[in-house]
């Protein structure tokens, strides 16, 4: 008579305890593959701005993003009163700031101290050239020598 094995049966039991060991195993084999198999991205994937800087800083790609360098723009045209195609990104160097206000105080607020990966971008128009202060996303954004915020 052939052997019949239910779902609850004892030697159904012991078969799943013995091959759960074998799927964590298996799980974590695969985990190790993934994370061990996604490299950098390819040199032309980012199409930003590269930049030159004897600092280095590994918390900061070294190309700033699209994204950063649009909000910049977009901040500068609206503090220059000029339109976005008048201003080009001249230099984008990544640096940490040591507090949430970039390291530019303002009176009347308290700046915590923290490290902020951002980037220190220089914009120009004609003859005219900014500097500004972001952090590594672009919500904050600040011109060197002003008490002024966006985003």
């Amino acid at each position: 008579m052939k052997d019949t094995i239910t779902p609850h049966s004892e030697r159904a039991t012991i078969e799943n305890k013995l091959l759960q060991p074998h799927l964590i195993i298996q799980a974590l084999a695969f985990t190790a593959i993934l994370y061990f198999s996604v490299g950098e991205p390819l040199p032309n994937a980012n199409r930003g701005i590269k930049y030159q800087s004897v600092e280095m800083n590994t918390h900061l790609s070294t190309t700033i993003s699209k994204a950063v360098s649009n909000a910049v723009l977009k901040y500068a045209a609206q503090h220059s009163h000029l339109p976005t195609s008048a201003l080009h990104l001249v230099e984008a160097q990544p640096h940490t700031w040591s507090d949430n206000c970039l390291g530019l105080g303002e009176s009347g607020v308290n700046c915590t101290q923290m490290q902020v990966p951002g980037w220190q971008v220089a914009i120009a128009s004609g003859q005219q050239r900014w500097i500004y202060r972001t952090d590594a996303s672009g919500s904050v954004i600040k011109l060197e020598g002003s008490n002024s915020l966006a985003n």
